[in-house]
């Protein structure tokens, strides 16, 4: 019993050590096995660093495109904090004896600033000349262009007005990236439509959202022109002439006296051949009436 236990242990200790040295090569086999198929499946660093490239510096890693394919997206980045947009307007009114040269000397003036004259009038009531010039100048010349054209005559009156439109123009922004977003997804779906009323509700709802881009990108235009180009009105108006007395001549009121005393007996005579006939009756009339009351009196 003893002799068969003794086989058995020794059998038992045989059959580990052959384990341990067949699990070792397996173990090797395993790990090189592994680290071939990684290297298989895995891209080389080489090809990875060829395939990324950034676009525009977005951030954006353009992946592997199979050949014949194209990628080109449309990265859009939604409106960020920007300057102040402030629209700048002044209405400046002078007295002046040289309205036309005043008027050449603000059209220069604007033009020089890179401006250009926006509408002009001239008008006269009684002896008096007005005239009324309007200049859009750049932002960075509002200032100058306003202190030289005061100094073109006697200032009456100046008024500046500043309109911060910031807030309007941001807002116009990002609903103009919204929509602008909306076409794309419109335009993915027109690509995926299979019937003519699918097409044709497509094709309405982006009629719809390009009236409403090409509405907003006018607005923003304008804001922005009016930001760019102040607005500059002047007013210029002649001086009142002196009051003058009139003169004391002699001869002059010897000649009105002399008018007035012959239009006087001029009167007179028209007035008396006018009462002849009526006193050629009355006259005798009246004689006759006195002396017949007379004879009754008697």
């Amino acid at each position: 019993m003893k002799h068969f236990e003794c086989v058995c242990v020794r059998f038992y200790r045989q059959d580990m050590i052959y384990r341990k040295r067949l699990f070792i090569p397996l173990l090797v086999i395993a790990i090189v096995a592994a680290a071939l198929l990684a290297d298989s499946l895995l891209p080389s660093p080489v090809s990875v660093f060829r395939n990324r490239q950034t676009l525009g510096g977005t951030g954006v890693v353009q992946p592997s495109v199979p050949t014949g394919l194209t990628w080109n997206p449309k990265v859009q980045q939604p409106p960020t904090t920007q300057d102040r947009m402030v629209i700048y307007n002044a209405q400046i009114s002078l007295e002046t004896g040289e309205i036309q040269v005043v008027v050449s000397k603000i059209a220069t003036l604007a033009e020089g600033y890179g401006g250009y004259v926006a509408g002009s009038s001239l008008s006269t009531y009684g002896t008096q000349t007005v005239a009324e010039i309007i200049v859009r100048v750049p932002k960075d010349r509002f200032r100058a262009a306003v202190g030289q054209i005061e100094g073109y005559g006697k200032l009456l009156d100046e008024r500046t007005t500043s309109d911060d439109v910031t807030k309007q123009f941001v807002d116009l922004k990002a609903r103009l990236f919204n929509l602008h977003r909306q076409e794309e997804s419109l335009q993915g779906i027109l690509a995926m439509a299979k019937t003519v009323d699918e097409v044709l509700q497509v094709e309405r709802e982006l009629e719809r959202v390009r009236g409403e881009i090409e509405s907003l990108q006018g607005q923003i235009k304008y804001l922005e022109g009016n930001v760019e180009m102040s607005n500059i009105m002047v007013q210029l108006t002649e001086p009142q002439p002196p009051f003058t007395p009139p003169g004391m001549g002699w001869g002059e009121t010897l000649q009105i006296s002399l008018a007035v005393l012959f239009a006087v007996v001029r009167g007179l005579i028209i007035l008396a051949i006018g009462i002849a006939p009526l006193a050629a009756i009355a006259v005798p009339a009246f004689y006759i009436y006195r002396r017949r009351t007379t004879k009754r009196t008697a």
